[in-house]
């Protein structure tokens, strides 16, 4: 994860996963259109200290250090939307929360959220938990095996 290595460990971070893997092609499109948004996000208008990337196929991070300039409802709104935006451009729904991508034998896919809580063996699992909400997380927690994950629930017998 370095393109968030100037991040304090307490920055925020927004996930936001896809429907489907993106491209190359998408990958560097979409990374393109972050640069742009970040690089005019403001709260109140003052800049925001942001930045956002694709960190996998999967998964857009947008991390903005609050300790500068706290993100405001409208900023975080105007984020929303311009993700919504870019997923209907790309016909990707970035807001997916019915499937879960995992990671098995290194490999990353992604599964149907109801198929967790019927599977066997899942606990080791690791699972890219869309919860986490701290760059410390992201670094550190990011996949995690299903039975730490937010999710856990879902699986202990």
């Amino acid at each position: 994860m370095n393109q968030f290595k100037d991040f304090p460990e307490e920055s925020r971070v927004w996930l936001y996963q896809s429907n489907r893997a993106l491209s190359a092609t998408e990958v560097n499109y979409v990374d393109e259109k972050l640069k742009a948004f970040t690089k005019e996000w403001a709260a109140h208008g003052k800049q925001l200290w942001a930045t956002a990337a694709i960190v996998n196929p999967y998964f857009i991070a947008v991390v903005v250090d609050e300790s500068i300039t706290p993100p405001s409802g409208c900023s975080i709104d105007a984020s929303v939307k311009f993700i919504k935006e870019l997923g209907a451009e790309l016909e990707v729904d970035f807001f997916t929360r019915m499937q879960l991508t995992v990671e098995e034998e290194g490999k990353l896919k992604q599964i149907p959220f109801h198929d967790l809580s019927t599977m066997e063996g899942v606990g080791d699992l690791l699972i890219y938990d869309t919860l986490i909400d701290s760059l410390k997380q992201l670094r550190g927690q990011w996949p995690l095996p299903v039975k730490e994950s937010s999710l856990k629930q879902l699986v202990e017998n």
